[in-house]
């Protein structure tokens, strides 16, 4: 946990929306291609997903992008589910004084590819 109790890997409300409305731009306003084959989702993720959620019932997970124009920039934002809402601050939170809900720190691969020769869903 950092020192003002925001979840390690989460990120501001008003950054999970810029990243994911990124996305439907890129999708609507290029020609470029999204070369993303997976998402490496680091197990403090998931962690601090039920962590903070107790009454998790699911994930639902958002495709964004840090810059509009790069597909490379790609991010996985996640977002506990419960009761069928999302809950995008945690308990005792102030809107978008966070702590925050949605969780990031989930790369794209390429360019963060598997490095071992062992075998993936790819191989």
């Amino acid at each position: 946990m950092s020192t003002n109790s925001t979840p390690d890997n989460s990120i501001p409300l008003e950054t999970a929306k810029a990243w994911a409305a990124n996305w439907r731009t890129f999708l609507s306003t290029t020609q470029q291609s999204f070369e993303g084959r997976s998402f490496f989702i680091p197990i403090d993720s998931i962690n601090n997903l039920l962590a903070n959620s107790p009454n998790l019932e699911g994930v639902r997970a958002y495709i964004g992008l840090e810059d509009e124009t790069d597909p490379l920039s790609a991010k996985l934002v996640m977002v506990a589910v419960v009761s069928g809402d999302e809950v995008l601050t945690l308990p005792g939170s102030t809107g978008n004084n966070g702590p925050y809900g949605p969780v990031d720190m989930v790369t794209v691969c390429p360019p963060h590819c598997p490095v071992t020769n062992g075998p993936t869903l790819e191989s």
